[in-house]
């Protein structure tokens, strides 16, 4: 199932200010979060301090219950290999994150936040955007996995 990125509108003006390093070889580190709580384009930031880790200040979407496959903070999205060809910036991830519920079911979640660990403090870590995987979510079941696929031919994003 295609899902679109939704942009927070923090993640633009970052943009502009180089908070973000999209290039390839960055030391820029970008995690994928699972919440069943609908994040906002006014969140600003995700706070890891907290457990659970929250999507801040608007919508304190929290993300699922660690445990059962799921790690506190989600997983890596591996190296970044942005590049721009003929005036168009692609932003790819280089590892599409995997989730396998065990040793028991793990919590539903229906959105999937991307931010940079690598940025800000523990408490201020910025947003890029989000994935929603509509009513009712994603249930998995003992030994049920779920892949994030951040599209390696198109991109995360693309700045034109």
């Amino acid at each position: 199932m295609a899902v679109a990125l939704t942009k927070f509108r923090q993640f633009v003006e970052e943009l502009a200010s180089a908070v973000h390093d999209l290039s390839t070889g960055t030391a820029d580190t970008f995690f994928a979060l699972l919440t069943n709580t609908a994040p906002n384009v006014a969140d600003t930031v995700v706070d890891t301090n907290a457990t659970p880790c929250t999507v801040e200040p608007t919508s304190h979407a929290a993300e699922i219950a660690a445990g059962n496959g799921y790690t506190k903070g989600g997983k890596t999205c591996g190296t970044v290999t942005g590049a721009q060809s003929n005036g168009i910036f692609k932003f790819t991830l280089g590892t599409d994150p995997v989730w396998t519920a065990t040793p028991a079911a793990m919590a539903t979640f229906r959105y999937i936040v991307l931010y940079n660990s690598a940025k800000g403090a523990a408490a201020t870590r910025p947003v890029i955007g989000w994935y929603d995987y509509g009513v009712g979510g994603v249930t998995l079941n003992l030994d049920e996995t779920f892949t994030l696929n951040l599209d390696q031919t198109n991109g995360v994003l693309t700045v034109e």
